[in-house]
Formats: structure tokens, sequence, C-alpha cells
């Protein structure tokens, strides 16, 4: 997602981001457990994705490698901070926002403490860092309570936007985990805007293992509804080591677009200048 946010920032006017919750693992799940908030973690990211790079942004991605803090970063803590300080975790982050100067507004998807869930053959695997890693073939995912409350300003962006980005990132445990919360899901079905899904263009290992384009987009269509996107961007060529596979005309059966695009990077994420000009040309 950092990679999209920092594509946005080369196009668009306004940026509103929405994160997932459902982070269990390392520093966020540790604070979510001690103190009962939502995991900072993927927020973190996104505001120092909105954010010039600075000392500033390099201090807040600073993790501390021993004593009691190891393993937290500061960016973390800071927002931990702001949780106690201001009225509520959202507004913790607006303000954590407005400290790094980030050029665009980030949403949780909820405030409410949720955990995500798996299931696979032979039963369910729980919390968000065992689904990521689970070698089993993921049938669906869901939260757990089902139906969290949404943050209003995240509702209220993806209403009022004139593009509306999916991905790339984690398939299951951040794409679908955040639009999993049921108002948002309702938005972006709902949603006037041009509605993209920006496909990954590595497998990532376990979570979508063997998957190619179409087994990503089915998955997608099958947790948020058979309308609910409208172009699909796959990197081409297929990048040598584990590279998702095209398979374009079975998206294109399904109406959807599909753009063929090099969007990537050496490494094989995605290069923001180069999905820039994708999306842009999407608008």
């Amino acid at each position: 997602m950092a990679s999209t946010l920092r594509a946005a920032r080369l196009y668009a006017d306004e940026i509103a981001a929405v994160v997932t919750v459902a982070d269990d693992g390392g520093s966020s799940g540790r604070l979510t457990r001690d103190l009962g908030i939502p995991p900072p973690g993927d927020i973190r990211n996104c505001l120092v994705a909105l954010a010039d790079e600075s000392p500033t942004t390099r201090l807040w991605q600073h993790r501390f490698e021993s004593g009691a803090l190891a393993g937290h970063t500061v960016g973390n803590l800071v927002i931990t901070a702001l949780a106690e300080i201001e009225p509520d975790f959202a507004s913790a982050v607006r303000a954590a926002g407005e400290l790094l100067g980030a050029s665009g507004i980030v949403y949780p998807a909820t405030t409410d403490l949720v955990s995500l869930r798996a299931r696979v053959e032979g039963g369910v695997v729980r919390g968000q860092v065992a689904v990521a890693e689970t070698e089993a073939p993921i049938q669906a995912v869901y939260l757990k309570p089902r139906e969290p409350k949404a943050h209003p300003g995240a509702v209220a962006a993806i209403l009022e936007a004139d593009q509306v980005i999916l991905g790339p990132g984690s398939l299951f445990t951040s794409l679908i985990a955040t639009l999993l919360v049921p108002d948002l899901r309702r938005a972006l079905i709902h949603s006037a805007a041009h509605r993209v899904f920006v496909c990954n263009a590595r497998m990532q290992a376990g979570e979508t293992q063997g998957l190619g384009a179409a087994a990503h987009v089915e998955a997608l269509l099958a947790h948020l509804g058979p309308y609910s996107i409208d172009s699909v961007v796959l990197q081409s060529p297929m990048i040598a080591e584990q590279g998702v596979t095209l398979e374009a005309a079975p998206l294109v059966a399904l109406g959807l677009k599909v753009v063929e695009a090099d969007v990537a990077a050496p490494d094989g994420t995605h290069d923001p200048v180069k999905l820039a000009r994708v999306l842009a040309s999407l608008n």
C-alpha cells in the first residue's frame, strides 16, 4: 500500500488511505494486547509514505533492537502515546499525520479490536500472522467479530473518491481484511469511483503461493461481491522469480478492463513512478 500512496502523490489532488487493523504480530500485536488499541504498524507505514522523506520519517521507522523496547518502532510508540492524549484512536492517527506533515489522510478501517480468521481445509486458522504463514490453501477469510463498525471518515472517503485503488499488498491479510468491514464493502460497491485492483507482481509464500492473476481476482470478488472492481492492473512482463501469471482472458470475460504494464521495480515490488503513470491514465 505504501507504493500506491507514493504513486498517488504524483498525480492526485487529495489522498485518503483506508488501512486494515487486523495485524496481530510484532510490535503492533504487542501494543494491542498490552494497551487495548488497534494495531498501529500498517497505519504508521502509510503515514510515512504520505510524508516527504526526512530525518523525522527515518526516525519514525527506527526499530529498537534491544531491551524492553526491542521490536517496537518509534512511530508505533508515538501513535500509541497520541492514543492516550487524543479523544480516540482515529484522532490519534490524524494527529500523527499532522506531526509528519502527511499529504493525505489515513483512516483505520475500524477502531474496533478485530481478529482475522481463515477457513482452510481441515479447520480454521486464527490471527493475521498465522493466516499469512499457513501452508494450506485459504478458502475464505473473515473477521471476529464479523460486523465491526467502520470508521465514518473511511466510508465517506470511498463514496466521495474519483478513483479507488485496491492493492498491491497481502491479498487476504491486508487488502481483503480491510474490506471485510461491512460498511466499507458496501461503500466500495456503491461508489461511483473508478475502482482499480493493482494485482501483486509476485506470489506471497504461503498466502498466495500458486495463485495467478485470475485467482487473485476471483478471491477478491468472492469476498467483496461481483461488481466491486472495474479495472485490473497486471505486471507485464511477468517477473522471473515467483511472478504472478498474467491470465488476462478470464478477467476480460468478467467484464473487467485489463491493463498490462511494466510497473515493477527491480526487486519485484511496485515502482511508484511507473504505477502513477498507469493509474493516472485510468482517471
